[in-house]
């Protein structure tokens, strides 16, 4: 959002601010509320800045600090939001709202009337939603009824701005899922495969007095250490991909090496899970029967 300043008549500091996103324009008066976002300093529009001869805006709280260095210091100003429309008189500031995605930082704002009157914010008490929406119509219907009524809700603003990150979220999930279930049938083969060739082994150690805790430690502390390995290789893998995703959100979370702690101790526990289901048939098994059969 391209931003620079130009001196007002009255030598004044000024902004100019291009809109361009559908939270830009204001078209009555209790929008600010509606939205759920609070008045710093000064007011907000009204039907009489709507319709009156002089023009006025309100602009967000870091414009304000940053041209004019607090949000009381900015009403009275004056201020445009292109470089060819006309000067407003700042009247309130209003805090800092996030009006596109997360991955941007919160942009200055200048928020102007709109006498067309195409666009009504309206909050809703939770209930009988269809009931409200009918209310609505009806009220719509009643001011101008020419033109239809077409309404779509802010969480749905909000899904579209996330959706291509959400549907990667979803596939990622369920190919992880299909990853650890083959490698979790990848392991048990390999388990009854190590079984089966170390049997005799197996029944001899028992005969010499092995218990079955440590037959079970034995196979098991063999298998688990590939999967030890490929954790100890995956970590720094996984959090190099991680923080070079997050780089394109403005706002994000700082990575702890805790989730990759819990997830390695998850993926070495499903291991022993797999393995340990074989490893205790073996070492339960009736060695006089086993060696015989060898």
């Amino acid at each position: 959002m391209p931003r620079g300043r130009s001196p007002g008549s009255n030598g004044s500091s000024v902004a100019l601010v291009a809109e361009g996103c559908w939270g830009a324009t204001i078209e009555r008066a209790s929008s600010i509320s509606a939205a759920g976002t609070r008045m710093v300093a000064g007011r907000e529009l009204t039907w009489t800045d709507v319709y009156g001869l002089r023009p006025v805006a309100m602009v967000s709280e870091n414009l304000a600090r940053e041209l004019w260095g607090s949000a009381r210091a900015a009403i009275g100003k004056r201020v445009r939001s292109t470089e060819i429309g006309p000067w407003r008189e700042v009247v309130g500031v209003v805090e800092d709202f996030n009006f596109t995605s997360l991955k941007q930082t919160v942009e200055p704002l200048v928020i102007s009337p709109n006498p067309d009157r195409n666009v009504v914010l309206v909050r809703l008490k939770p209930g009988n939603l269809s009931k409200n929406i009918e209310l609505v119509k009806n009220a719509y219907a009643r001011v101008a009824p020419l033109y239809p009524c077409d309404y779509t809700f802010l969480d749905q603003k909000f899904d579209e701005l996330y959706r291509n990150d959400l549907r990667q979220q979803n596939i990622l999930s369920i190919f992880s899922g299909l990853a650890i279930l083959i490698a979790c049938l990848g392991l048990f083969g390999l388990t009854s495969f190590t079984v089966a060739k170390r049997t005799k082994e197996i029944g001899v150690r028992k005969v010499l007095g092995s218990s079955v805790q440590n037959i079970i430690v034995l196979l098991s502390k063999e298998l688990l250490k590939p999967v030890l390995l490929a954790t100890l290789i995956a970590i720094p893998v996984a959090y190099g991909v991680m923080h070079n995703w997050l780089q394109d959100f403005a706002y994000k979370i700082n990575i702890s090496w805790s989730i990759f702690v819990l997830a390695g101790v998850m993926a070495i526990f499903i291991a022993f899970v797999t393995v340990s289901f074989q490893a205790i048939k073996a070492a339960i098994a009736n060695p006089v029967r086993t060696l015989r059969s060898e």
